[in-house]
C-alpha cells in the first residue's frame, strides 16, 4: 500500500489485489448495512454512481423513523441532539433517508474503483481519485472507520491508542481464539484506513495549497 499523491491532475494510491479486495469488503459490508443490498450482486446497468460528491436531494417523509438498532448504523446516522427528543426525532424524519442515500452513491463510487480497475491508462495498482471527489472519498472512509470502531468497542481516543499498541505487541497466546484473530484483523484494517484517509487529506490539502499558490502568482502576473 502506498500513500495517495498528486499525479496527472488526480489523487492516487496503489494498492495491490488483496489490500484492494480487503477494503472492497468493508465497503460492501458498510453499504449493506445502510439497506443498499450486496454491492457485488447488482446488476451491471445499475453499477456505479452518477456523482458521488452529490448534495442531499429533497426527499420528504411523512412519518417518523425510529433510531438504527445497530451501534455502527447510528454512528452513521447520528441524532441531531442528545437533550431533545424531539429535535432529534424530527432531524432524523427529515434527513435520513437522503443521508442514507448520499452515503450509500459514495460508497458505490469507492467499490467500483477498487474492483474495476483504474482504466488502461494507470497501472493495476492505481486507486485514481478525481480531486474535485478527494473529500467526498474522504468521508466515505470515515464512515469505513466509524463502523469498523464500533466493532472494535473503539469509544474514546484512548481506545484506539491502545489497539495500536495491541497490534504492535506480539500476538496473545490465545490467538488461535477465532474471536482474537477477528479483532486482530479488523484492527489491521481499522488501521490502513485511518493511514490511508490521512494521505488522502494531506494530498488534498497540498494540492488546494498548490491552487492558491498557482492563483496568487497569476493575479501578480
Amino acid at each position: 500500500m502506498r500513500a495517495f499523491r498528486r499525479e496527472r491532475g488526480s489523487l492516487v494510491a496503489e494498492l495491490d489485489a488483496t489490500e484492494r479486495g480487503v477494503i472492497a469488503a468493508v465497503v460492501a459490508d458498510v453499504a449493506d448495512l445502510l439497506g443498499a443490498g450486496r454491492l457485488e450482486e447488482r446488476a451491471t446497468e445499475d453499477a456505479g454512481p452518477a456523482d458521488p460528491a452529490l448534495m442531499p436531494g429533497m426527499s420528504l417523509r411523512t412519518q417518523e423513523i425510529e433510531p438504527p438498532e445497530d451501534d455502527a448504523v447510528r454512528r452513521l446516522l447520528p441524532d441531531a441532539s442528545v437533550d431533545d427528543e424531539e429535535v432529534a426525532a424530527e432531524f432524523r424524519r427529515l434527513t435520513e433517508d437522503d443521508l442514507r442515500r448520499v452515503k450509500v452513491e459514495r460508497l458505490t463510487w469507492l467499490w467500483d474503483a477498487l474492483t474495476a480497475g483504474p482504466g488502461a491508462a494507470w497501472p493495476d495498482d492505481a486507486v485514481v481519485v478525481p480531486v474535485e471527489l478527494g473529500g467526498a472519498v474522504a468521508a466515505t472512509l470515515t464512515d469505513l472507520r466509524l463502523v469498523l470502531a464500533d466493532r472494535l468497542g473503539l469509544h474514546e481516543d484512548e481506545d484506539a491508542e491502545s489497539l495500536y499498541v495491541e497490534l504492535d505487541g506480539e500476538p496473545a497466546e490465545d490467538e488461535d481464539d477465532p474471536q482474537a484473530e477477528v479483532r486482530r484483523y479488523l484492527g489491521a484494517v481499522y488501521v490502513s484506513l485511518s493511514w490511508l484517509q490521512e494521505t488522502l487529506m494531506a494530498a488534498l490539502l497540498d494540492d488546494l495549497g498548490r491552487s492558491g499558490r498557482d492563483g496568487q502568482g497569476r493575479q501578480r502576473g
